[in-house]
């Protein structure tokens, strides 16, 4: 397990050590994550799509991750209520304690554990479970914090975000298409980068302001997204005598993810509670080094 994880860290600390010693430039990750959506996110997906067996974990992945979704938005609601959080803390609370950083961590923590097999059912997790609902849901969270808004979902960012539209078209064509084995060897290499460009992007963007003061709401937002969450999960599964296969483990593991950063960006766009955003997703990003691979041990020894 720690020679697996070994090079999360390691791609992840040569980011934040590249933003330290400043040898790229304050906006060279806005040009990686482009990369990143544009090209290698589509590849991984159609990659991984192509290679997929259909069978009933696919609704299990995405029905999991929506009633987490669901059941994350009342806890933390219920919890920022007994704090008589302000309505701006309140709603950045629950967005951060909800939403998580699937993909950019998410897949690089799959690959490790699981493998190829894992980081396939992360895809659709992600996509369809992680992008779906912070898409839609976050509008009516962000809306709840400000003193008066419109809601609105932006239905046109969704339907015409690139991996999604790749995902869709993937499953569409799955059936008919027969791609060629050096189209196909060519996607894995283009898809792969997406791992260590993801998390060279979060270390270089890694930063730690007003960690100190939020303290207590920072502490609390992790417990519930990081730990309360998916040992609930686990508890639930293990009661129900679902066996813990590939897909059950990859569904947890994206379960067990820090807070989505996308998230933060949401809440700072809506003047909500930045330094509660920021935080969150720093913090959390330390502490899944620590989280998640015990979050896994668990697991196998089920």
């Amino acid at each position: 397990m720690l020679e697996n994880l070994f090079s999360v860290v390691f791609y992840f600390f040569l980011g934040y050590f590249s933003r330290k010693k400043k040898i790229f430039k304050e906006d060279a990750s806005d040009i990686l994550i482009k990369f990143i959506i544009y090209f290698s996110f589509p590849a991984l997906v159609v990659y991984n799509v192509y290679h997929l067996k259909m069978n009933s974990s696919i609704f299990f992945i995405v029905i999991t991750g929506w009633l987490v979704v669901i059941f994350s938005i009342f806890l933390s609601f219920f919890i920022g209520k007994l704090l008589k959080m302000s309505r701006k803390t309140h709603a950045s609370f629950i967005m951060m304690s909800t939403f998580g950083n699937t993909s950019f961590l998410g897949f690089p923590f799959q690959l490790a554990f699981l493998g190829e097999e894992g980081l396939r059912y992360a895809v659709i997790f992600d996509q369809l479970a992680s992008f779906l609902p912070v898409s839609i849901l976050s509008s009516f969270i962000l809306t709840y914090g400000q003193e008066k808004g419109n809601i609105s979902i932006d239905w046109k960012k969704i339907v015409t975000f690139p991996p999604f539209i790749t995902l869709v078209l993937s499953f569409l064509l799955k059936p008919f298409v027969k791609i060629p084995d050096f189209i196909l060897s060519s996607l894995h290499t283009l898809g792969i980068t997406v791992i260590p460009l993801a998390l060279f992007s979060v270390g270089f963007n890694l930063r730690f302001s007003a960690v100190k003061e939020r303290i207590r709401d920072v502490f609390i937002v992790l417990f519930i997204k990081m730990i309360f969450v998916p040992l609930l999960l686990i508890f639930i599964l293990y009661s129900l005598g679902f066996e813990f296969s590939i897909p059950v483990k990859a569904t947890i593991l994206e379960i067990s993810m820090p807070p989505m950063v996308l998230a933060s960006i949401f809440v700072i766009g809506a003047n909500l509670d930045k330094d509660l955003a920021v935080s969150s997703v720093g913090l959390g990003i330390l502490a899944s080094f620590i989280t998640v691979p015990l979050i896994m041990w668990m697991i196998q020894l089920l």
